[in-house]
């Protein structure tokens, strides 16, 4: 079945290249309607129900981003691609908090274009394709029940449902008590560098091991608890802890918690930080005590060590994000004057201090991030306008958002911003010297006098003769014919200075079969003709 798109531009000519360019039959989908402002938007889209959305940022009536987080209240799960002509950082980290998939810039290349809309059908379909799944595994309720417990507690630490969307008999099928304070508890499996460097199975049966103390230490409590305790294997590093009761019952559970810290460091030698959200009053919330607890945690990896840090506590001793104002300015100062060595001088402070835990959680030193990032494409745009960056904007926001851990941001960074730096200096190297381009001056040098084939020069070197062209260009600044007439001009002008020859024998000592075409480039090229000169 064909699905549909809203396309949503107050500029004509972009909706009608976009109607026009895009092959929408071969990616399955087809237009339900255009708008041209926001309030136009919404009210087609509520007649249409459109299956994809995009959208420029600057409109009439409402801009893109806030139609972006209107839908988003009902529609949770619709693909949202903004197409914008500027690229803001404000925009950028808005687009990015309001889940927006894709953040493309104009003008996009139709490829470009097709692609995005590919990947996202393709994750739409596999959505609803685990939907549909899940719906039958519902069916057959003995089988599939302990699968839909262990889906519905990781839901509600990754959706944010509505009271209503979680009613009281959903949540007793499952055997979940449905209670009236709820919090979430994260343990951070903090996996030292000799372990990263070990074979996956060996790691993930200490990982299992890791499973089983936390399970065993729960069970042991179990019958002394006056609450629920449902453990969530999240991720590859973190277990969480959900915390279902009448009342809180969090002083009762932390020593468990430091019971558990202490064998998995005992009998597995792997350091646990533990991180502590805030009570809630609904199982809905549960996804906001979660990410507490995910900050809570972050605090614990900056300070080290087998620790457990409270939400609260850790909002209290960490120092602010605008202590990177001063550096990110720097930072911009250095890419401005062209300066890669000063930037990586920078680069490697601001990295220090991340890595030293001097900001607020893991979604400022996101903003940070995307502030650095941001300064990389002014400057690569800048530069090399018609060179394709290391990395685009859009995959850098869809990349940022699954980097949880502090680590895996800043290591991530790491790798972007050395990446950049070395293309950036290979582009400036290349302008100073360039093997290749040296071997086609060797060849003019040796061969000025003959005919000379651009196309069997770049046979000899082993390269397109189209990628040589535009080397060349880029390197010398000037394109191979005017090089070449060039160098046989100065030669000329040398011969002809020395006096023993005439005009029409230089012009072919210097590889021109044509006088008169001799004495027309040489008139161009110097100003004088080749007989004012001999």
């Amino acid at each position: 079945m064909m699905k549909t798109i809203m396309l949503v531009d107050d500029d004509p000519h972009i909706v009608k290249a976009l109607t026009d360019h895009i092959d929408w039959p071969s990616l399955g989908l087809s237009i339900a309607g255009t708008a041209s402002n926001g309030l136009d938007a919404l009210e087609l889209f509520h007649r249409m129900l459109p299956d994809v959305v995009m959208t420029d940022v600057y409109l009439p009536g409402m801009t893109g981003l806030e139609i972006t987080q209107t839908l988003r209240r009902d529609h949770p799960h619709l693909p949202i691609i903004i197409l914008s002509g500027y690229d803001e950082f404000e925009n950028a980290r808005a687009a990015m908090r309001w889940g927006v998939n894709h953040f493309l810039l104009k003008p996009a290349e139709v490829e470009e274009i097709e692609s995005v809309l590919r990947e996202v059908l393709l994750e739409q379909d596999v959505r609803e394709r685990h939907e549909r799944l899940e719906q039958t595994y519902k069916q057959e309720v003995g089988r599939v029940l302990p699968y839909l417990r262990k889906q519905f507690l990781h839901e509600l630490l990754t959706t944010r449902y509505r009271a209503d969307e979680l009613p009281k008999e959903r949540i007793d099928y499952i055997g979940i008590h449905m209670s009236s304070q709820t919090r979430a508890i994260s343990l951070q499996l903090n996996r030292p560098v000799f372990l990263t460097r070990m074979k996956e199975r060996d790691w993930q049966l200490l990982r299992y091991g890791a499973a089983d103390i936390i399970q065993e230490t729960l069970k042991e409590q179990a019958a002394r608890m006056n609450g629920q305790v449902e453990i969530v294997d999240y991720s590859d590093q973190v277990f969480v802890l959900l915390l279902l009761g009448d009342k809180d019952h969090l002083e009762e559970c932390l020593p468990l918690i430091e019971r558990m810290i202490d064998q998995i460091f005992t009998y597995l030698k792997i350091e646990v930080s533990a991180g502590i959200g805030r009570s809630k009053s609904h199982p809905c919330e549960a996804i906001d005590s979660y990410l507490e607890s995910r900050e809570a945690v972050e605090t614990a990896e900056f300070q080290g060590g087998s620790r457990i840090y409270h939400y609260e506590t850790s909002k209290e001793t960490e120092p602010s994000v605008t202590d990177y104002s001063l550096l990110l300015r720097q930072w911009n100062e250095a890419w401005a004057d062209i300066r890669p060595d000063l930037a990586e001088e920078v680069w490697h402070h601001i990295c220090l201090l991340l890595k030293e835990g001097k900001c607020v959680g893991i979604q400022d030193v996101q903003v940070v991030a995307v502030s650095l990032f941001d300064t990389l494409m002014h400057s690569w745009n800048r530069l090399h306008p018609m060179l394709t960056p290391p990395l685009a904007m859009s995959d850098f926001l869809r990349e940022i958002q699954s980097k949880y851990a502090l680590h895996d941001l800043v290591s991530w960074m790491d790798r972007i911003i050395c990446d950049w730096l070395e293309q950036i200096r290979k582009e400036m190297g290349e302008k100073k010297s360039n093997k290749l381009i040296e071997q086609v001056r060797q060849y003019v040098e040796l061969h000025y006098a003959e005919e000379i084939s651009f196309e069997a020069i770049a046979k000899g070197l082993f390269v397109h003769p189209k990628y040589l062209s535009q080397l060349f260009k880029r390197v010398t600044g000037e394109n191979f014919v005017s090089y070449l007439n060039g160098y046989r001009i100065q030669r000329a002008l040398e011969l002809l200075q020395s006096g023993h020859y005439m005009v029409y024998e230089v012009s072919e000592m210097t590889g021109f079969r044509n006088a008169t075409y001799f004495s027309q480039v040489f008139k161009m090229l110097t100003g004088k003709s080749p007989s004012e000169v001999g």
